[in-house]
């Protein structure tokens, strides 16, 4: 969260000092995940949504969260291999709240190349995973997860007319909450 805070910062010093114009866009979509069972990530759709600033042509910062989806029950029980005969699993998908720097490259008037790069905090957890009358979460088994790691994306930006645009693309998230992920948002500038 230390370094979130400072990327921040860096965004509140660095916007003053540019001379160029700056532009504020909103974003909002969703996020393609494939499930993963050690770092909690379901498979499906989650929301993502943020905040930007464009500071000049090619380069501006970005915040943002992703929520994937949970991980479903069947998933856990088909991976222990062996018959159970009672259950009770509740998963809560994680959260990245992630702060970047952004590069952008034309190709056109319409089409650009997006790069970004940050930090991104995540939390990872069940709420109940008691499998034949052991409660693993109550053993302090590896039931919840948190920390901070780096993003990485590339993607595609189609301007729609002067406020709207699509972008497409593709994050890579690191650490023990690792994940792989195709998101298409809408952005709206301001």
């Amino acid at each position: 969260m230390k370094h979130a805070i400072i990327l921040f910062s860096l965004l509140i010093v660095a916007t003053p000092c540019s001379t160029q114009e700056f532009q504020w866009y909103g974003f909002v979509g969703f996020s393609m995940f494939d499930e993963d069972i050690e770092t909690k990530v379901g498979d499906g759709a989650g929301f993502r949504a943020g905040l930007g600033l464009q500071f000049s042509e090619r380069f501006g910062v970005e915040a943002l969260v992703d929520r994937a989806p949970e991980v479903r029950p069947n998933t856990l029980l088909a991976n222990l291999g062996t018959p159970v005969g009672s259950f009770d699993i509740s998963t809560v998908g994680n959260t990245y709240l992630s702060i970047g720097g952004t590069f952008t490259m034309p190709f056109s008037d319409k089409t650009f190349g997006v790069v970004k790069g940050g930090l991104t905090n995540y939390t990872a957890k069940f709420e109940r995973y008691v499998i034949g009358g052991v409660d693993y979460c109550a053993l302090e088994q590896d039931c919840e997860g948190s920390g901070t790691a780096a993003f990485f994306s590339g993607g595609m930006i189609y301007n729609l007319n002067d406020s709207s645009s699509l972008e497409f693309s593709v994050t890579q998230y690191t650490g023990d909450a690792e994940t792989l992920t195709f998101n298409s948002i809408i952005r709206y500038r301001f």
